[in-house]
């Protein structure tokens, strides 16, 4: 009885890793960024880092920042719903100190995610 279980257990487990990607959510980006900001590359995020932009990573996992980030990064994070859509995060469920902010309100800041939603 116990083997049974424990086949039964290992299958589901396996099924539902498998399957798991599938049931992810995939939200396009969009194709103009809003006013004030401005689309950049890899090496233009680089290069705007090492002239002393703030870069701020916004991960919805703490494991995610704990993979690496560049030096001087702030960590912005909330709990986000599995489904990634939602958008209406209350301000109180932040995890931000905005005093770390840039005083000087023209700034660079660089926002980043390491999803893929």
């Amino acid at each position: 009885m116990f083997r049974r279980m424990l086949l039964l257990l290992m299958t589901v487990t396996v099924i539902t890793g498998l399957t798991a990607p599938c049931f992810a959510a995939k939200i396009a980006p969009p194709l103009e960024p809003g006013k004030g900001f401005h689309l950049a590359t890899v090496d233009d995020a680089a290069k705007m880092h090492k002239d002393g932009a703030t870069v701020v990573a916004c991960h919805s996992h703490t494991t995610d920042y704990m993979k690496g980030h560049p030096e001087g990064t702030l960590y912005i994070t909330c709990m986000v719903p599995a489904d990634h859509k939602r958008v209406d995060v209350p301000l109180d469920k932040v995890l931000f100190d905005v005093n770390a902010l840039p005083a000087n309100k023209n700034s660079d800041i660089i926002m980043y995610c390491a999803s893929d939603t």
